[in-house]
């Protein structure tokens, strides 16, 4: 690392330019590009240089990728690197006038470039195109219209009625074909278009009723409660507890990652021009799964989501005596490896893991999604997944089936309270 080329107003100019960037709609919506853009602000004003931040560093220090990690196969830094690159220009097109530092990120390395004292011009309407002109000495004639030839046998007009039915015939045929083959190719190309997000949502889009979108919700009797464990290691077994509904003079405590990635949630689901509506764990019956489509967000904070979904292969799993929670194959009961560490705040340091669940419930006949973490990172890197485009990339092809249940376990790494992007760690369809 070498000194800093930057005085202390620079560095505050650049740092004031870099909020106003991380603060507009195009970067704030994606998490990884304001994880490495400040990593790469860090980099740059400590004086660091190209040798000092490689693809492979950003992938262990910004995304806790593992240090003998592959990156052609694991492309994450450079994908979102060109993110960067483009929501850049895209922040930058809207600006006008004098700024004070304009930011670039070269293609083809990592370290960000600083030009101070830059007039940024709007872009103007694109210049008409221009027509290509014709050499005087050529002549270019119109395509005459095709004619149908008679038999020189047969003065035109004579054919006749059955040949000319079984002409028209054929012709007719000809165009049905074609219809039909371009409707197939347009049908084809449109589904391929289509990211792998959109599929992993579509069978909940398609259904004709609204989306309900199930955030947790306890009572901070609840939350204090000293057997806490015990009750929620007997809802995993399936034990049916009371729950409190309308005469608990308690108040409701919804998570504020949970209440966070609900509303982006509702916010990609609103896109696609889908309905749906918000409520609680206490307010949602077993009744209401039958009345559509049902989005559970969060793990232990969501007792449907461990009422329902404990059965299938990956699923949450608490020891009553030592509180320790990890995520449970059922292939595999005695691993845990992918297991919580503890209650982590926003500034603590670790990894956290998730489940994604698309599951078609056979008692209701309706599909349900689920997203939730061990802890508060791993429900936030779960939505991420599920509403960044940025990541859509990253999706397995298998959930481009309408038809398919699927589970995913995710894993994320939590540096200084951000939480990174989401590393697929396992996939299980059926």
């Amino acid at each position: 690392m070498h000194e800093s080329p930057w005085t202390p107003e620079q560095r505050a100019t650049i740092w004031r330019a870099a909020d106003e960037i991380l603060a507009d709609p195009s970067f704030r919506k994606s998490r990884r590009c304001v994880v490495l853009f400040r990593r790469l602000i860090e980099h740059a004003l400590e004086g660091g240089d190209e040798d000092g931040i490689k693809e492979r560093t950003l992938g262990i220090e910004v995304f806790g990728r593992e240090a003998v990690y592959d990156t052609n196969t694991d492309p994450i830094v450079r994908m979102t690197a060109n993110e960067i690159r483009k929501r850049l220009a895209q922040y930058y097109q809207s600006c006008s006038g004098h700024l004070e530092v304009h930011i670039r990120l070269v293609p083809g390395n990592y370290l960000l470039q600083f030009d101070f004292g830059v007039r940024v011009i709007p872009p103007t309407t694109a210049p008409e195109l221009q027509t290509e002109a014709v050499f005087s000495g050529e002549t270019i004639s119109e395509p005459s219209a095709p004619m149908l030839l008679a038999p020189a046998t047969e003065p035109a007009g004579a054919l006749e009625p059955k040949h000319r039915a079984r002409r028209i015939a054929v012709i007719l045929g000809l165009v049905v074909v074609a219809t039909v083959v371009s409707a197939l190719s347009w049908t084809y190309w449109a589904s391929r278009s289509r990211s792998n997000q959109y599929f992993l949502w579509a069978p909940l889009l398609n259904a004709p009723e609204p989306v309900t979108i199930c955030i947790g919700d306890v009572t901070m009797k609840d939350f204090q409660a000293e057997d806490w464990a015990q009750q929620l290691a007997g809802l995993i077994a399936g034990q049916r507890l009371a729950v409190s509904r309308g005469g608990d003079s308690q108040v409701p405590v919804v998570p504020f990652v949970d209440s966070e990635v609900s509303t982006r949630l509702g916010g990609w689901v609103n896109s696609q021009g889908k309905p749906f509506k918000v409520t609680r764990v206490s307010a949602l019956t077993l009744e209401d799964f039958r009345h559509g489509p049902v989005v559970l967000v969060g793990a232990f904070s969501n007792s449907w989501n461990l009422i329902l979904l404990s059965k299938l292969r990956y699923h949450f799993q608490i020891d009553p005596v030592t509180k320790e929670e990890w995520i449970e194959d059922l292939q595999n009961p005695n691993k845990r490896d992918w297991k919580g560490s503890g209650k982590l705040l926003y500034s603590d340091s670790s990894t956290d893991f998730a489940i994604i669940t698309r599951v078609l419930d056979r008692d209701t006949g309706k599909w349900i999604l689920a997203a939730g973490g061990l802890g508060m990172h791993g429900t936030e890197s779960a939505g991420d997944l599920l509403t960044d485009s940025g990541l859509s990339q990253s999706l397995p092809d298998a959930v481009r089936s309408g038809k398919q249940n699927f589970q995913i376990v995710l894993k994320t790494t939590v540096i200084a309270g951000h939480t990174g992007a989401p590393q697929i760690l396992a996939i299980h369809t059926w």
